[in-house]
């Protein structure tokens, strides 16, 4: 009896000491995440024997759950604790990438079990390295909040004296020099971003942003930096990679040096709520028109729906002026125009908008008004013109009514060189060739400038100083300073880029249909990844096959690259195709090949189905060590919510199943 006594008793003092050493936390609060889906991390449990994550995962756009082994926590000294084991009853498996639609539903429930962690542990961070950083930044296991998000005491100093000014704009002062940008991520952790971008106003498309020229690293500490040159105070957008979540204007000038801190809380709140908290995404401490950047992120007020909404409802008073935007498509008519300043001038207090701000709202709503003029006629005046005189007089009508639109719209550009402060001066540069009449000059002279930058950019044109000279005969001085600056930097990178060339191996006087089944049977026996590419898809490349590239190095994989475009390295003016080559086709790893491949798109489709490909312009094809075609193009890709990482997770998990070890 007592030895049955004396069990019973070991044993509630054993239950006890378990539950004793066993604690929960509901509904842990973290800093940041850049998950793929929208993870809610509903409860963890900790006690002597594991770590216990209860996640709750729910369907964001067209996204696909993905974790691996590689998944692990990693504490604030940089310990890690790696994934035990995953658990759920929607058949997840680690390094499985599986979608929504596959499981069935839009929601459901999954653990994760970690080793247990110190007591000194309150706070961690889970992260999956194999898919961008992924992961959950900062998050309490004390039960405790975040402690509030404050600015250092000599930051918030610096922001308190940049918003007590609220001066104008100023008028615009053209002279050449640098601007650096030096920022800051607030509460920042190792992997929450890997490179930030810069982007400036250019017409058409920026292949800066893919090139190495405006990317900025991320420092462990979360820190990065530019220096650009400029013939004028700028506005440039910031923006995070991956995923693009945070952005940001901020002004450089001549011999400037802006300073910035991102609020990773904040945008991480709007991330995740959809809306903005009271806090807001940046601060700029020091640079240009501080002031009003600051106040221009805050109210975003031309990206703002509800804003618009507040203040702007109920903006056509007068039934003729509707009647007209309707007709012509305009915007702002200049009646709505000043119905919109007069709500600003009515706003409370508390609301009111800095001079400068209210100055910036005007000019970049006359830039909206010059974009938005259409001057082409609706087809159904130009279709019914023929048909009667009463329907040709409608349509001189309103040709009539859309010059003068044009007109009144430009008429107010011209005046107001102030309108290069504004952001969305990049959209005038855009649609400026459906404007008839003559540009404003320093609209003109921005759009030549662009152009120019533009071509040295994506054909690594180098231009002499003579030819820019004639070229912007009668321009300000500061501009041909620019060119040449930027010049320099383009020759930089392609001599710094021309030392990586890999020539390739050619694969001509080979029949067309044989060019496929050439290769698989010269790497027989190797799980093989050939990708045939035609013009230029960059995202694919930097975010979809270098990054397999690295991680799979271990694997054996023989990755094919055939260029099948011309190409001719050694010409003076090697153009967009060589500049391409350069930037992009040199840092892939493996065995290059050249194929003059035709540009009839009759071909393209007869050579793709050699590959089992039905029509694609970025070819691609998994080739199993016993031939067989296991992946290409045309299989569904596992959808993410990213645009542009095509297939990743497909392509990943094909190879890991069909590659070996590298011996």
């Amino acid at each position: 009896m007592r030895k049955l006594l004396l069990l019973s008793i070991m044993i509630v003092v054993a239950v006890c000491q378990a539950t004793a050493s066993e604690r929960t936390i509901v509904k842990p609060e973290s800093i940041y995440q850049n998950m793929l889906a929208l993870l809610r991390t509903d409860s963890v449990i900790i006690n002597d024997t594991a770590t216990v994550f209860y996640l709750h995962i729910a369907k964001r756009d067209e996204n696909a759950i993905f974790f691996s082994h590689e998944t692990c926590l990693r504490d604030m000294k940089g310990r890690t604790y790696p994934l035990r084991q995953m658990i759920s009853d929607n058949t997840i498996h680690l390094d499985e990438p599986r979608t929504f639609d596959d499981i069935g539903k839009n929601v459901f429930e999954v653990q994760f079990v970690f080793p247990p962690l110190p007591v000194d542990v309150t706070e961690v961070d889970m992260i999956e390295p194999l898919f961008y950083n992924q992961g959950i930044f900062g998050m309490r296991l004390d039960g405790n909040p975040l402690p509030p998000s404050q600015l250092p005491q000599e930051i918030e100093g610096r922001m308190k004296e940049i918003m007590a000014q609220q001066d104008t704009l100023p008028n615009m002062d053209f002279r050449f020099g640098w601007a650096t940008i030096k920022g800051h991520l607030m509460d920042y952790r190792p992997n929450m971003c890997s490179q930030m971008t810069l982007v400036f106003r250019q017409p058409n498309s920026s292949p800066h942003q893919y090139g190495d020229t405006l990317c900025a690293q991320v420092s462990p500490t979360g820190d990065f930096t530019f220096r650009i040159p400029v013939a004028h105070i700028t506005p440039v957008s910031l923006t995070f990679e991956p995923y693009q979540r945070g952005k940001g204007i901020v002004y450089v000038g001549p011999d400037t040096e802006t300073e910035v801190y991102f609020n990773m809380r904040e945008i991480n709140y709007r991330y995740m709520n959809n809306k903005p908290n009271s806090s807001t995404i940046l601060y700029i401490t020091k640079g240009p028109l501080a002031q009003l950047a600051n106040e221009l992120n805050e109210h975003l007020f031309f990206y703002n729906i509800d804003f618009i909404v507040k203040y702007f409802a109920n903006i056509f008073t007068d039934k003729e002026e509707w009647e007209r935007y309707k007709e012509i498509q305009a915007m702002q008519p200049t009646k709505q125009l000043e119905l919109r300043m007069a709500e600003l001038d009515s706003m409370k207090v508390d609301e009111q908008w800095s001079p400068a701000m209210k100055e910036l709202v005007r000019l970049c709503w006359q830039i909206q008004a010059a974009i938005r003029v259409f001057t082409f006629p609706p087809k159904e005046l130009e279709n019914g013109a023929n048909e009667s005189p009463k329907a040709k007089e409608r349509l001189i009508a309103w040709q009539r009514d859309a010059v003068v639109a044009e007109l009144e719209s430009l008429e107010r550009l011209v005046k107001e060189p102030k309108m290069i402060y504004c952001p969305n001066l990049s959209d005038l540069l855009d649609f400026s060739i459906r404007v008839n009449t003559l540009l404003p000059p320093f609209i003109e002279r921005e759009k030549t400038v662009w152009k120019l930058l533009d071509r040295m950019s994506s054909e690594f044109m180098l231009l002499d100083s003579d030819e820019i000279a004639e070229t912007l005969v009668n321009l300000p001085p500061a501009y041909q300073q620019w060119l040449l600056a930027w010049q320099d930097i383009f020759r930089e990178e392609y001599n710094r880029l021309d030392g990586k060339v890999i020539v390739g191996d050619t694969l001509q006087g080979i029949p067309d249909s044989l060019v496929f089944q050439t290769l698989c049977e010269r790497y027989r026996g190797h799980t093989i990844f050939v990708s045939f590419w035609r013009g230029i898809n960059p995202t694919f490349l930097n975010h979809v096959i270098l990054p397999l590239q690295r991680e799979l190095a271990n694997l054996d994989i023989v990755w094919v690259n055939v260029y099948n475009s011309n190409l001719n390295l050694k010409s003076k003016y090697a153009g967009w195709e060589n500049a391409n080559w350069l930037r992009y086709f040199t840092k892939l790893q493996g065995e290059h090949y050249y194929y003059n491949m035709p540009s009839r798109m009759d071909w393209i489709k007869s050579f793709n189905k050699t590959m089992g490909i039905s029509n694609s312009l970025d070819a691609y094809c998994i080739v199993s060590p016993d031939g067989r075609i296991v992946r290409n193009s045309d299989s569904k890709p596992i959808p993410i919510c990213l645009m542009g990482y095509q297939d990743y997770l497909g392509i990943r998990h094909c190879l890991f199943q069909t590659a070996s070890p590298r011996n």
